[in-house]
């Protein structure tokens, strides 16, 4: 954007620090409402708005915007996913494995980022925002799918095993413990939507 080093740093701590207080308060809001996949498709969008601006825009003001944008979208959703990944899983060995495969397909990233910003497309980098948002989007799209096959996963759960209130209450009457650590499938398991 044409500020000195010292200046691009200090402008760059703000929307990082509000990246990290959307982090941390987002997972925890998701969790509360049981909407892991809204958020992060929200959040995608708001990253994919802000790649947008940075790829556009020439004023320097929308493209600032851009950044607090993107920072305040990227990182969050990903802050999002990988709980969303975990709460899915219904044993500690699914978690655990569905946890190292989501940060072996998340580190392939760098090797993309260094690659789509090369030093003779600066300062602009505009193919650089251009896929950046275009991935935002495609983030977007794949959590709103992956959230409607939950839903119908827990349609097909309910159809089996009844719902949860049913559960419950058939568990009530025969005086039985819920079951902790259930498997995917059980009759007490759920997807996190």
């Amino acid at each position: 954007m044409g500020f000195t080093a010292i200046n691009a740093q200090g402008l760059s701590a703000p929307p990082y620090f509000l990246a990290f207080l959307i982090s941390v308060t987002t997972p925890w809001l998701s969790d509360r409402y049981k909407q892991r996949g809204l958020m992060v498709a929200f959040l995608s969008i708001v990253g994919c708005v802000g790649f947008n601006l940075l790829a556009t825009c020439e004023a320097v003001s929308l493209r600032y915007i851009g950044v607090w944008l993107a920072a305040g979208g990227v990182f969050p959703a990903v802050a999002n996913i990988l709980p969303w990944t975990m709460n899915n899983q219904g044993s500690d060995t699914r978690r655990g494995m569905g946890v190292i495969i989501f940060n072996a397909v998340g580190q392939c990233s760098p090797f993309l980022g260094s690659n789509i910003f090369p030093r003779s497309e600066g300062p602009r980098y505009v193919r650089g925002q251009a896929i950046s948002a275009g991935f935002m989007a495609f983030n977007c799209m794949l959590a709103l799918a992956l959230r409607t096959l939950l839903v119908w996963e827990n349609r097909k759960l309910d159809k089996r095993y009844g719902t949860l209130a049913e559960r419950a209450r058939q568990r009530d009457e025969r005086g039985e413990q819920t079951v902790v650590a259930e498997e995917n499938y059980g009759p007490d398991y759920i997807y996190e939507l």
